[in-house]
């Protein structure tokens, strides 16, 4: 696949309005008795019309959800207009209620494709109400296509995509979408989905999913003009512990089933046989179509193998990664030739665009040449159709407030341009300035800030939709630490403060509806320290003494409980945390790196720390360099391993106290030995040969991947430009384009894919070495804080 210029039609339509005929305008439409909207065009052409549905629906109950009244196609009982402004008022009466809501929706022109949409509600009677606001896109022009930001032409029905962003197309030129502001300023959550408890394999569907119908799209069959194309619905629950209605699918019939991997089928008596002799796969089983709206299912069935057997839903006629629709997890769950075992999962469905969904039942962890028998019965799928509740608080005097926009630009009708307009008029819409590529940086971040739960609307940054719904620490750590946002900021650490157990270590997982007993000697200790420094020095933030105190203990104790200032650790206290050592090692440079910085953080949050002791650790973290060999060792068990993890502990000293630990010959000669191509370098790589081989791979034994994938000489933009930065701060000449290089290469490499990315594959002619998991990540928004460190850009 080859990369793509930058400067793309899209890129000219939206950042060169010399060359682009765009212009949305905003007009005020009805009276005071048929009502108040605010219709948007795109020169002649109305893109958005609410004056035949209304400027909004939505819903408000009491406080036990016994009474429920709708709000239905509103309009406008006065309007004000100040010049890029329009702001819409009425009153609502709640007959049933006995309250009066107040509504109130403003129209602001951002720029000339963009326009912030920003609705209030506000009561002042009862102490508390739950709400639900739903807005659309409608036009009186007979749209072309609908698109998502994962789907170019979207046939219709529930949007849950690593982005959340849809609308429509007029003609094939002009691309109209609706986007909101972030989950944890506009209180939602894209998560359906659990971690799995004690003897459970893979995430289950959470019984309570927050905003199923984030985004819905109108079927195909169903659009015409003036109807509703796009919905965006914000505080809404969807209960399946309380069904309205189950509804059961019929098994479909034997000649309906399609092998997988060479099986064979054959059923007596209600038992379904699968068997065959695996050739050269690990999974192998039969696909059984099922016609599935989205919604929440039950799939249950007993099972006798001789293997462990898998799970999976595919898309269509899709076999690939890319096809997953549900169980991605549900994989090698024991099974017994001894009896029937039974099985029961949950899975949330959206995205089905009326097709079919495949649901994959398969033996696993096959070895070549084996021959095996899965036998199962009583298969069932059910489909639970949830009971709906509104859950945004309403409490009186204090106004439920929903920011969202809407843009129309010139575009072709392809996921590169839906998905890049996206990003960029987001960022645009919430004032952010800054080029196309950090503004799909700073936009990813975004959508992947929402909120915990239901009940708890603290932030929850995860690092992509594919780790949902945990939050990381690391993760966390480096999305907020890029940003400015004191509240979230203040928020996030707060809650990785109260993960501290009695040792004072620090979790490394926060995860909703389930617990994480993963506190250890990794980075994460060390990571609360610096986050709490951050806070204090960007926004004031008051540190938590006593949890610092206890925190930094336990790193001593951890990692140098002799004091001589060298780390031994038993995890890697970084990012390519592939590898174990039961018994510590002393090997790594960037656990000795980052050590020396979180003695110096120490110190400068007022805990005793010698500078003595710091500049044992410093030494320490130098004497990784080879100077035989012209580089800084990451891993003195295998010298011939080159990373830029090794050079980050030197960017953040740079960054946290604006000195040096290295000398410059060491990162320049570092940075000179790094391979590189095509704007791009590998996180980690062998020094020579670049991709790794099962024989000379430095993680754990049971961890490979192929060439160019993941840690075997994948790309991460984050660790990669702050090595560049910390070689800029050295004098190293290249450092400024290669900062340029990489930030392009991460839009344009794969033209399908002008997003923030996990990791950039870095051998495009490995077969599927574009993983969908890496799509649209959130801690890459750190390099906008390491250009601020390079003076490439203003803090």
């Amino acid at each position: 696949m080859k990369s793509t210029h930058i400067l793309s039609s899209i890129f000219v339509c939206l950042f060169s309005t010399t060359l682009c005929a765009s212009e949305l305008s905003m007009h005020l439409c009805g009276d005071s008795i048929a009502g108040y909207t605010v219709c948007l065009h795109d020169g002649s052409i109305p893109v958005s019309t609410p004056q035949f549905s209304g400027e909004l629906n939505g819903s408000v109950e009491n406080e036990d959800h016994s009474i429920k009244e709708t709000i239905s196609n509103w309009k406008a009982t006065a309007a004000v207009q100040h010049g890029d402004t329009i702001t819409l008022t009425g009153i609502v009466r709640l007959l049933k209620l006995e309250t009066d809501l107040a509504i109130s929706v403003t129209y602001r022109q951002i720029n000339k494709q963009v326009v912030e949409k920003d609705i209030a509600w506000r009561q002042t009677n009862i102490p508390l109400l739950f709400c639900s606001i739903n807005t659309a896109l409608n036009t009186s022009e007979t749209a072309s296509r609908c698109w998502s930001f994962d789907d170019a032409d979207q046939r219709g029905g529930v949007v849950h995509e690593t982005f959340p962003a849809a609308g429509y197309m007029i003609g094939d030129t002009l691309c109209v979408g609706l986007l909101t502001d972030a989950g944890n300023k506009n209180l939602w959550t894209r998560n359906i989905r659990r971690r799995p408890s004690t003897g459970e394999t893979g995430f289950r569907a959470i019984r309570e999913i927050c905003d199923a119908n984030l985004f819905r799209i109108l079927p195909s069959g169903q659009r015409a003009p003036n109807k509703d194309l796009v919905k965006l619905t914000l505080g809404e629950l969807s209960d399946f512990n309380h069904p309205v209605k189950l509804i059961s699918y019929k098994t479909p019939a034997l000649k309906e089933w399609t092998s997988y991997n060479g099986a064979k089928l054959t059923t007596s008596q209600g038992v379904y046989l699968i068997e065959g002799k695996n050739a050269n796969t690990d999974l192998a089983g039969f696909r059984i179509p099922y016609h599935l709206p989205d919604g929440f299912y039950t799939v249950r069935f007993k099972h006798r193998s001789t293997n462990p057997i898998s799970l999976r839903l595919f898309k269509n006629d899709g076999t690939n990664n890319q096809d997953v629709q549900g169980f991605h997890y549900q994989t090698n769950i024991p099974s017994s030739t001894n009896g029937w075992t039974s099985l029961e999962e949950t899975v949330f469905l959206a995205n089905t665009e009326n097709g079919l969904t495949r649901l994959l039942i398969a033996a696993s962890n096959l070895k070549k040449g084996q021959s095996y028998k899965l036998a199962i019965k009583d298969l069932e799928v059910i489909q639970s159709v949830g009971e709906t509740r509104a859950y945004h608080p309403l409490k009186a005097g204090v106004p439920q407030l929903k920011r969202t926009f809407i843009f129309a630009t010139p575009a072709r009708p392809t996921l590169h341009d839906f998905r890049l307009a996206s990003q960029v008029c987001l960022s645009d819409g919430l004032h952010f300035h800054g080029t196309v590529e950090e503004k799909c940086l700073y936009a990813c971040y975004q959508m992947l800030m929402w909120i915990t739960s239901s009940d708890n609307f603290t932030p929850l940054s995860v690092p992509s939709i594919n780790y949902a719904p945990d939050m990381y620490n690391r993760d966390s750590f480096w999305s907020l630490a890029g940003v400015n946002d004191k509240e979230s900021s203040e928020q996030v650490l707060n809650a990785w403060a109260a993960t501290q157990n009695d040792a004072g270590a620090i979790g490394t997982i926060i995860t909703p509806c389930m617990g994480s007993k993963e506190l250890k000697g990794n980075d994460a200790t060390p990571e609360f320290l610096w986050f709490a420094l951050i806070n204090h020095r960007n926004y004031g933030t008051p540190l938590p003494l006593e949890k610092l105190k206890k925190a930094f203990d336990y790193c001593i104790r951890e990692f140098d409980p002799d004091n001589d200032g060298i780390c031994k650790a038993t995890f890697v206290l970084g990012q390519n945390d592939c590898a174990d050592y039961p018994d510590g090692t002393s090997d790594l440079s960037v656990n000795q790196g980052m050590f020396a910085v979180t003695l110096r953080v120490a110190q400068a949050l007022g805990l005793p720390v010698r500078s003595d002791y710091i500049e044992k650790a410093n030494a320490g973290y130098r004497a990784f360099y080879d100077s035989k060999k012209g580089y800084f060792l990451d891993n003195r068990s295998f010298d011939y391993v080159i990373s830029f993890n090794s050079l980050l502990p030197e960017f953040v000293s740079w960054w946290l106290f604006n000195q040096p630990i290295l000398s410059s010959d060491m990162v320049i000669n570092t940075l000179n030995k790094i391979p590189s191509k095509n704007g791009y370098a590998p996180l980690i790589a062998h020094v020579r040969d670049t991709f790794f081989t099962r024989e000379n791979e430095p993680f754990s034994p049971n961890l490979y991947w192929d060439n160019g994938i993941y840690y075997n000489a994948g790309s991460w933009m984050r660790e990669e430009i702050c090595g560049y930065v910390a070689g800029l701060k050295h004098g190293w000449e290249p450092a400024e384009q290669r900062i340029k290089d990489r930030l392009k290469a991460e839009i344009t490499l794969n033209p399908d894919e002008p997003f923030s990315h996990e990791f950039l594959p870095f051998d495009l002619q490995v077969p599927g070495c574009w993983w969908p998991s890496t799509r649209v990540f959130s801690w890459n928004v750190f390099v906008l804080k390491a250009l601020e460190v390079a003076g490439l850009r203003k803090p």
